[in-house]
């Protein structure tokens, strides 16, 4: 989808030579393979297998949208991968800037191609960005909110 701003993570890699794979397909996936160069790959649909080796064989996520959550990026830090991220909604609040990656402020190609370039992957702690990504297992979450519902459960029957 156009949203998602892919097309910012193909120019950038095209101007700096820097190589990206873009998994995943859509309505704008053609006219993005048309303007990448050769250091662009695009893998296409990926199973969740493939697309977790992509994420193991990463130095970096880039997440160039705005989401409501953003999945990918929490994906991303569970394999122990920091993400460059736009510094705009639930990756705002998914991320730890300097620890689970970084953010960058200007939705722009420029921007994000310098953080590209003087990104270093050997700052991160993949063990740190794992246990930081736990945080939003879906165990995690079972386990509060069933927490929470029998708290005020038990409240609500002392009050009767």
């Amino acid at each position: 989808m156009a949203y998602k701003r892919f097309d910012l993570a193909v120019e950038a890699a095209n101007r700096t030579g820097i190589p990206v794979k873009i998994f995943g397909t859509g309505p704008v996936e053609k006219t993005l393979r048309s303007r990448a160069k050769k250091n662009v790959e695009f893998v296409g649909r990926v199973s969740p297998v493939e697309q977790a080796a992509l994420y193991a064989g990463a130095k970096a996520f880039i997440h160039p949208q705005e989401e409501d959550f953003g999945i990918t990026p929490v994906e991303s830090m569970a394999a122990g991968v920091p993400v460059i991220a736009w510094r705009r909604g639930g990756a705002t609040e998914t991320m730890e800037e300097g620890v689970t990656g970084e953010f960058f402020d200007e939705q722009s190609w420029e921007e994000l191609a310098d953080h590209l370039i003087r990104f270093d992957a050997s700052r991160y702690d993949p063990s740190v960005i794992r246990a930081h990504a736990a945080r939003f297992a879906r165990k995690r979450f079972q386990d509060e909110f069933k927490r929470y519902v029998e708290q005020a459960w038990e409240e609500r029957s002392r009050r009767l």
